[in-house]
């Protein structure tokens, strides 16, 4: 692998007007410079990005914490954050390892550009940690926490008034018993996300119970059976996601009942899952593609010492045949 060195010899000149070249940072003359890029060329030189990170103080790399990477939700939102990222020459580095105090240390320890957490499965001292190495955070807030370092910035979605449209459409429909199926690990104060929060108060004036620490598809499958044998009254089930909410309908599928007449489905994130499913899944649209947008964004302007205020996401109920009888439903878009 060819050095700056290398280069310097090559071109004729010394390796600190290869450095001023390179990095735009120093006069170089046009005859010296072509004579720079010709070497490099030749050479296939590349910088050393990490030594230069720490002279510069900036990696040009974000670390991107989330819950877990099968849920679509955080696919379409690292996919969209890491295509913004690239465009302004950063890079995103994504972990779905949340509740490992070593590991999160060691990611932040390599003198990275700014964090994103969406945070089911980190406490708030884990993220004022990376907050107090002077690092930009913005967080997609779940969790309620009074004592959050003042310099992170949040991204907040407005559960509360989702839950109380969902339980609505849900009791219009019929729904005496609903079952949450969250993926919050605890029903602990401290520990409860807010999702979970908005379904149980939304929920105080008809049956309902809540299914925790279930994220992914298999799981939303096997609770679900469980939790329909030991009460075969339910007859309504919301999801932390789409995930869970496809595992859920495989699960009344084997259960031999009829969606939505015996049990309505509702999911979260609108993501194909929950289009291309069959039946199609009701899902809340919290708009993952621009939350990748948004993160990134927020970061940039953090590394620039600008100031950042929170984002509030306004989600959307969207019913498909999951959750509203088939007659109902065509008599709804044919108005």
């Amino acid at each position: 692998m060819a050095s700056r060195k290398d280069v310097a010899e090559l071109a004729g000149v010394s390796p600190a007007s290869v450095s001023y070249y390179i990095n735009q940072n120093g006069y170089v003359s046009k005859e010296a410079g072509e004579k720079i890029q010709f070497a490099v060329d030749k050479l296939n030189y590349t910088p050393n990005a990490i030594a230069r990170s720490l002279r510069i103080k900036d990696s040009k790399q974000f670390v991107f914490f989330c819950n877990d990477i099968r849920n679509p939700f955080y696919s379409q939102l690292v996919h969209r954050a890491t295509k913004v990222a690239t465009e302004k020459d950063y890079t995103v580095l994504f972990s779905p390892v949340v509740d490992n105090e070593e590991h999160i240390k060691k990611m932040v320890s390599f003198q990275v550009s700014g964090v994103f957490a969406s945070n089911n499965h980190m406490n708030v001292n884990q993220i004022n940690n990376i907050a107090k190495r002077d690092i930009p955070v913005v967080l997609l807030r779940d969790i309620d926490w009074p004592d959050l370092d003042e310099s992170v910035s949040q991204i907040k979605v407005l559960f509360a008034s989702i839950m109380e449209e969902i339980v609505e459409h849900l009791k219009e429909e019929g729904a005496k018993n609903i079952c949450y199926i969250a993926s919050c690990s605890s029903l602990n104060i401290g520990k409860i996300d807010s999702k979970t929060t908005a379904f149980i108060k939304a929920s105080k004036d008809i049956k309902h119970s809540v299914l925790h620490n279930i994220s992914a598809t298999a799981d939303g499958y096997n609770s679900f059976l469980e939790a329909f044998k030991e009460d075969p009254s339910i007859d309504s089930v919301v999801c932390t996601n789409d995930g869970v909410a496809l595992g859920v309908l495989k699960a009344a599928e084997k259960l031999n009942l009829s969606v939505p007449e015996d049990i309505k489905i509702i999911g979260f994130d609108n993501s194909s899952i929950s289009q291309y499913s069959n039946p199609p899944i009701t899902s809340v649209d919290i708009n993952s593609d621009e939350i990748g947008k948004i993160a990134v964004d927020m970061l940039l302007s953090k590394t620039k010492k600008e100031t950042v205020e929170d984002v509030i996401i306004k989600p959307k109920l969207i019913i498909r045949r999951s959750s509203k009888k088939i007659k109902h439903f065509y008599m709804e878009i044919t108005k």
